[in-house]
């Protein structure tokens, strides 16, 4: 192996020590922050082929891969929209679902209530057709009760006005953490299963509540983390059903 090869495997290796301390951080990988993991030796035209081996190497060693984190929603369509080139990366497992329950690591009481409040929510979106209006959604959040780590609020003890920005606040931090997208519809938007949505990205105001023609969608953190089947198989186990074909079915044409 020569000076430059040797420069580049030691790179690549840096590079997938940084992602495994994103990933434990639980943030992603960002392109901005890559010229501080490459020597100044190494051309910045190689960075695609660094990834590349940084990924093969967590995937040697550690089961996972890196995959671009997708934009948030800027419009809602039934056909695949192109993306734009990649910004950030996060890391998704490539063990069989065996493996990975075996070893997921042990989480705090309060990792387990979010994810778990998030994986509902999550699955409320996704058999409403991948959209949910705000109102709808803050109705959802109310009854299901967010967790109090994210909104503190007793149902027992508060008022509608608390119950109703308590569920807006926990809406808001899925929205921050990239589980949720807000987006409003254009004034001819119908179903997106069937036709193109028009719907512009708009800044969450925790502070206004006019949400008049604003919908809510999976975020990019949602579409890496949740595939289809994940949150069919999640459905089945909440409602305690058979993950059958029928099950599947019935699924598919909720989710559009």
């Amino acid at each position: 192996m020569d000076e430059d090869s040797q420069v580049n495997e030691r790179t690549a290796i840096d590079l997938a020590r940084y992602a495994l301390a994103c990933h434990a951080s639980g943030k992603p990988l960002k392109r901005e922050n890559l010229k501080t993991q490459v020597p100044s030796n190494v051309s910045t035209r190689n960075i695609r082929r660094l990834l590349d081996r940084a990924s093969e190497l967590l995937t040697q060693n550690f089961g996972l891969k890196m995959v671009p984190l997708p934009s948030h929603e800027k419009v809602l369509t039934a056909a695949p929209k192109a993306q734009p080139a990649p910004t950030k990366w996060v890391l998704q497992s490539t063990l069989p679902d065996a493996s990975r329950q075996r070893l997921d690591l042990p989480q705090s009481d309060d990792n387990q209530a979010i994810l778990g409040f998030a994986a509902t929510v999550l699955s409320l979106v996704f058999v409403s057709n991948m959209s949910v209006s705000v109102d709808q959604l803050v109705l959802y959040v109310r009854k299901l009760g967010p967790p109090q780590c994210i909104a503190p609020a007793d149902p027992s003890d508060a008022s509608d006005a608390q119950l109703d920005s308590a569920a807006r606040e926990a809406i808001a931090y899925l929205t921050r953490h990239g589980y949720l997208d807000k987006v409003k519809l254009g004034a001819s938007a119908g179903d997106h299963g069937t036709s193109e949505t028009q719907a512009t990205q708009q800044p969450i105001d925790s502070g206004d509540h006019s949400d008049d023609g604003m919908v809510y969608t999976w975020g990019p953190k949602a579409k890496v983390e949740f595939q289809p089947l994940d949150m069919a198989r999640f459905i089945a186990a909440a409602t305690g059903q058979e993950c059958t074909d029928d099950f599947l079915r019935t699924i598919g044409r909720a989710y559009g």
